[in-house]
């Protein structure tokens, strides 16, 4: 009886663990992530800093003329803002450092006029400044150009902004110190001017 043939097992192999290769691999991953993100914060300027809304042709100080004035407020006025709620007697809930806007409707004086329990202070942007003042959430330092404003105080006597008459690119910006309520009566009465005022008369604007 001839002994039987059986195949000569193949040498085992050991186990090659991947545990390193996949630890190398991980921090070169993490290493292209970081040179990726130095290279875009480098290159634009947005990393870090925060981003911040160019113009390229910001308003002027002669775009500000005529500034605010006390005026009586005319018969024909019509209120276009007195209430946040359903009553008038509620007033407008403000926050600290938080705002209200609204636009400034072309062809029309802008009066205003409010009364509140904290100070506020308004702001007259053109639409390329309310934008940086929105994009840096509030930071005035963000805002180039020059541009119209009310100093912050708990009553406001009837005042108009009179360079929407011939421009429809103006914001009101209503911003408070401190956690209050406001209740304004804005209103505005029709003016038409007969050639571009404000920042619509500026060289290069729009």
């Amino acid at each position: 009886m001839q002994p039987g043939l059986y195949p000569l097992a193949a040498p085992s192999q050991a186990p090659v663990s991947t545990g390193p290769y996949k630890a190398v691999i991980g921090v070169l991953l993490i290493i292209i992530i970081l040179l990726g993100v130095g290279l875009y914060g480098a290159t634009s300027g947005h990393l870090f800093t925060g981003y911040r809304y160019r113009l390229a042709n910001p308003p002027s100080v002669q775009s500000t003329q005529p500034i605010p004035a006390p005026a009586a407020l005319p018969s024909s006025a019509k209120t276009i803002w007195n209430a946040c709620g359903a009553s008038p007697t509620q007033g407008c809930s403000m926050t600290a450092n938080g705002w209200r806007e609204g636009t400034i409707p072309d062809t029309y004086d802008y009066y205003v006029y409010f009364t509140s329990n904290v100070s506020i202070t308004v702001y007259f942007f053109t639409l390329g400044q309310f934008v940086q003042y929105t994009v840096c959430n509030g930071d005035l330092t963000c805002v180039t150009g020059s541009y119209d404003s009310l100093p912050a105080t708990i009553s406001q006597s009837t005042t108009v902004f009179k360079l929407a008459e011939g421009c429809g690119d103006y914001v009101a910006i209503y911003v408070a110190s401190a956690v209050g309520i406001m209740k304004p009566i804005v209103s505005v009465d029709q003016n038409p001017a007969s050639s571009p005022t404000g920042y619509c008369a500026q060289v290069g604007a729009g």
